[in-house]
C-alpha cells in the first residue's frame, strides 16, 4: 500500500509544525534520520505520532518513535551517535509487549529532541516490520507501521 504523506511536507510559514525560533524541528530531524536509515539499509517502521500523521491530521509531537529489528539496532545507534544523539536512559522493557525501548536524546543550548527506538526481538513484533507500509512525501519514501498495528 502506498500512502501520500503530509507528515514530512514543509509546514506553511504561518503555522510551523514542531518548530519555534531556535528550536529543533521533529520533521527535519526525522527526514535526516530516514536518509541515513535508507543509506545503511536498516529495516525500520515509523510508529507513534509522526506515523499517525500519515493516516490522520498531524498532531504536535516532540519525539520520533521507530521500530527496528534487533539485528539492526547497532547500526541505528551508530547513526544516532554521529548525529549528536546519546542514549539518555537505561533500556525499558514492557510486561505485555516483547520490545525493548531505547531512548536517545540530542541537546542543544535551546532545545532537546528525543528519539525512541523500539527493538523487535520476537517474530510477533517483527511481523509489524514485515507488514509495513510505504508512504511518499515531498522528501521521498518513508516506511511506517500499518495503521492496524498503531492502534
Amino acid at each position: 500500500m502506498l500512502l501520500s504523506g503530509r507528515a514530512l511536507e514543509k509546514p506553511a510559514p504561518e503555522q510551523p509544525v514542531g518548530h519555534r525560533e531556535g528550536k529543533m524541528n521533529v520533521f527535519e530531524e526525522f527526514k535526516r534520520l530516514v536518509i541515513e536509515l535508507e543509506r545503511h539499509e536498516v529495516r525500520y517502521a515509523l510508529v507513534g505520532g509522526v506515523a499517525m500523521a500519515f493516516y490522520t491530521e498531524p498532531r504536535f509531537t516532540r519525539d520520533i518513535d521507530l521500530l527496528v529489528d534487533f539485528a539492526d539496532f547497532e547500526k541505528v545507534k551508530g547513526i544516532l551517535d554521529k548525529d549528536g544523539y546519546f542514549e539518555s536512559a537505561s533500556p525499558w522493557t514492557f510486561r505485555r509487549v516483547p520490545v525493548q525501548l531505547h531512548r536517545f536524546s540530542k541537546v542543544t543550548p535551546e532545545d532537546e529532541m528525543m528519539i525512541d527506538i523500539l527493538v523487535a526481538k520476537t517474530e510477533e513484533v517483527k511481523r509489524v516490520l514485515r507488514d509495513d507500509v510505504e508512504a511518499e512525501s515531498e522528501h521521498g519514501r518513508v516506511v511506517l507501521a500499518n495503521k492496524k498495528d498503531l492502534v
